[in-house]
């Protein structure tokens, strides 16, 4: 394989790697967007449903809470929502686990598309040298 064929295997793979990480980007935004947390109180008298954005969307109380006092009841409610939320938050960070070395696949695939630019132009600049030697002679 000669240096020119090396190249553009390398701007290939440059190509393919980009387009995955992409594609992973992508799919971890939807899911991070349709991610739901659940959580309920110790005594499991209340339990607690967040959205992505941990906002309470669903809220449950048996009817062994209803026993309690207003201060005790208020306390197991945000119990049972601090719960749900550090679940979606716990979720959330799974999701994005398997971002290369903890500075996000944004980052990566742009450092990426840089080195993509950078090998096309320098491809290209060759190229154009080659034909412009080549009508010299």
């Amino acid at each position: 394989m000669d240096a020119e064929e090396t190249q553009l295997a390398e701007l290939d793979k440059l190509v393919q790697e980009s387009e995955r990480s992409m594609r992973e980007l992508g799919q971890a935004m939807q899911d991070l967007r349709q991610l739901t947390g659940a959580g309920e109180n110790r005594t499991g008298v209340v339990s607690a449903r967040v959205d992505a954005d941990g906002k309470l969307v669903e809220l449950s109380i048996s009817p062994r809470a209803m026993k309690l006092g207003s201060a005790d009841l208020s306390r197991e409610v945000l119990e049972a929502v601090a719960a749900a939320q550090l679940d979606q938050e716990r979720q959330a960070k799974a999701l994005v686990a398997f971002l290369p070395d903890g500075e996000g696949l944004l980052d990566a695939f742009q450092r990426d598309l840089a080195e993509l630019k950078n090998a096309y132009t320098a491809e290209t600049n060759e190229r154009l040298d080659r034909m412009r030697r080549s009508r010299r002679d």
